[in-house]
């Protein structure tokens, strides 16, 4: 079949992947570098096609009549979208396609993050205390608050911000002055919640299809919180993944389960994260959602392309049956600007490629995004990574394994 791909980022990079290795045509957009995608037989769009992040804001007629365009130009048979701004497609389309991503109604629990988590309390979970609410123009923005407290933008894809201090506020507050991303415009609504100390932040991934959810994996992420500045983040920087014990693990399903029976009865066929928040009380509390794939995409399916579509299109037990024994294991590596990328390391252990590398006119592999002179949280995900693999990354390169650090 043919599969056209509108997505953040790389975030569908591993569905992709198998989609081309079971034989499909995958045309997709894209957002950086292209040739790694192009390497496992990816066609990107044109630049004169390309469907990019600045599209969401384009008048919903003209997006719907190009993406209308491409499904007759390449004679597309599945539709992906994964791009929080383009729900409105699945109104469009759902009924002409086979479409996969979220309706509208999902698609704005990730949107709109103040109706997310009254969504969540009405579902009977727990979330944390939002103490301030407002728009980046009012005069006391970003003032009178007790330290630390988490900074979110209500309506627009943006990042969490940590202020740890009067000088973070300030800082804040100077940015809707320079209009900096993004506080880059007054009348953008924040909301401000309590910082939760010695919390353990989990990410939840699940699949959703025909009414029915699957949890497919957990994990904590340590160090995260850490990146989320009030000048900027730089994703995955220093951070380590780490499974979670299976007391906390039966108590995270089981509450990230009754807010999943409510996102669920809103249709769609698509794969989601949650962030969420796990308190030395013992307590689950959700902090976001994403209605798609988080954007390092860094877990493969354990699904061929094949069964990977069966799953979202008719039997969503597949997920649950490819997930049931695996032992995931997620490690952050870095290295120095400029050192390449060992991909035959990978190729020799048979280790699950990562995502969001890119390929020099060399034929050298590269980290991706760089940040604090290092390239910034290159994932490595698969079940049982070996040792072996491990100690030649580190003994033959310049790469280096992140630690779970010392809390």
């Amino acid at each position: 079949m043919n599969i056209l791909n509108l997505s953040l980022q790389k975030s569908h990079f591993h569905s992709l992947l198998e989609y081309s290795k079971s034989g499909h045509t995958v045309y997709s957009n894209y957002m950086q570098y292209t040739n790694y995608d192009e390497s496992f037989g990816i066609k990107i769009l044109t630049e004169e096609e390309n469907i990019s992040f600045a599209t969401q804001y384009q008048k919903e007629e003209e997006v719907v009549q190009r993406v209308t365009d491409l499904i007759y130009k390449y004679e597309i048979d599945i539709l992906q979208v994964g791009m929080p701004g383009l729900s409105y497609l699945h109104t469009h389309f759902d009924d002409k396609i086979k479409y996969i991503g979220p309706p509208e109604a999902a698609s704005k629990l990730e949107t709109n993050k103040i109706y997310s988590k009254n969504a969540a309390i009405f579902s009977g979970v727990k979330v944390p205390e939002t103490i301030k609410r407002g728009k980046y123009g009012d005069t006391d923005y970003a003032t009178n608050l007790r330290f630390p407290s988490v900074e979110k933008p209500s309506h627009i894809w943006g990042p969490a911000s940590v202020f740890y201090n009067e000088e973070d506020a300030r800082i804040a507050r100077e940015q809707v002055l320079n209009q900096m991303y993004p506080r880059y415009d007054k009348e953008i609504e924040y909301y401000i919640d309590e910082y939760i100390i010695d919390l353990m932040e989990i990410n939840v991934f699940f699949a959703i299809s025909n009414g029915s959810y699957v949890i497919t994996s957990t994990h904590e992420i340590i160090g995260e919180g850490l990146n989320k500045t009030v000048e900027g983040n730089i994703w995955f920087h220093d951070c380590y993944f780490k499974p979670l014990e299976p007391k906390v693990d039966a108590i995270v399903r089981r509450e990230a389960s009754k807010y999943l029976e409510y996102i669920a009865s809103l249709g769609g066929r698509y794969e989601g994260t949650f962030a969420s928040a796990y308190t030395p009380k013992g307590e689950w509390k959700f902090l976001e959602m994403n209605a798609r794939p988080d954007i390092s995409n860094s877990s493969p399916t354990f699904m061929t392309g094949d069964e990977y579509l069966k799953g979202l299109f008719e039997d969503i037990s597949l997920f649950e049956k490819a997930w049931k024994n695996i032992n995931l294991q997620k490690l952050v590596v870095q290295a120095p600007a400029g050192v390449a990328y060992p991909m035959h390391i990978h190729d020799k252990y048979n280790v699950a490629y990562p995502n969001n590398l890119q390929i020099h006119d060399s034929g050298e592999y590269a980290g991706s995004l760089v940040g604090k002179g290092h390239i910034t949280g290159t994932i490595i995900a698969d079940h049982n990574i070996p040792l072996e693999f491990i100690k030649e990354f580190e003994e033959t390169t310049s790469w280096r394994f992140n630690e779970e650090p010392v809390r």
